[in-house]
This record gives C-alpha cells, structure tokens and sequence, in this order.
C-alpha cells in the first residue's frame, strides 16, 4: 500500500511540540506511536486517526471519513480521513491533536507472554543409563 512521505512530514509538524511518542511502519503505511499504541497514521490516499466510539460515529458520517479496513476488516476504533480534508495544516492537525490526546487516556495494550519454543522429541527422551563400572576383584 505504501505512504505519502510529504503527508508524514506534516503529521510530524503537527506532532513537534509533543514527546512520548515514536513513529513505526504498520498498517501498510506509517504511524506515530504513543505508549506503545498507534494513534495517526499516513496511507497513500490519506491518514489513518484513532477515535473513541462516539466521534468515530459522527465522524463517519462526513462525506470525506470512511472506515479503516485491513484485509477486508473493519478496524474499530480508527477511521480514515481522505487528502480532500486535509488541505490545511490547520485541518490535519485537529486530527493529530484528537488522536495523541485519545491515546494518552488509554491504558497500555496488554502484552502477551512469549511462548517459549517446543521442545523437540530427542529432548524429551531419557537419556540413556550409563554402564556401570566393572568392579575389581
């Protein structure tokens, strides 16, 4: 899918006076991290913002947000905001503001146990008994 490496560098503008975040490649695209969360990104056609339920509803209802979709599959919580509104630094950063302030409210994401590898079969057989030692007599 791919970026655009100019829309990135004005969600980084927007992003200058704020820390605690860091930026990674995921979703197809690039996103700003904050405690270990996404909270905006950049696709090729637009930006990629995290939203609490009720503005994600109002939100889909302007002509310009749609769902985020990954393989076919709604990702709730995130909508996608297409170039058309995003002309100004003005309007990509309300977007930016919104979603680095909804992230800091979160909890960290739960992390899961690295499962440690199988062990394979000849590690699960006994060892074999030593011979014992001839006795001199």
């Amino acid at each position: 899918m791919g970026y655009d490496p100019r829309l990135f560098e004005r969600v980084l503008d927007a992003l200058a006076r704020k820390d605690g975040w860091s930026e990674k490649d995921m979703f197809g695209g690039r996103v700003c991290i904050r405690g270990g969360r996404p909270f905006i990104g950049t696709l090729s056609d637009g930006v990629i913002a995290l939203c609490d339920d009720e503005s994600r509803a109002r939100h889909l209802q302007l002509k310009h947000c749609s769902p985020f979709l990954v393989n076919g599959t709604e990702q709730p919580g995130w909508v996608k905001v297409s170039l058309e509104a995003l002309k100004t630094a003005k309007q990509l950063s309300r977007w930016v503001e919104a979603s680095y302030t909804l992230v800091g409210t979160l909890p960290p994401p739960k992390v899961e146990p690295k499962k440690a590898p199988a062990k394979k079969a000849a590690a699960k057989a006994k060892p074999k008994p030593k011979p014992k030692a001839k006795s001199k007599r």
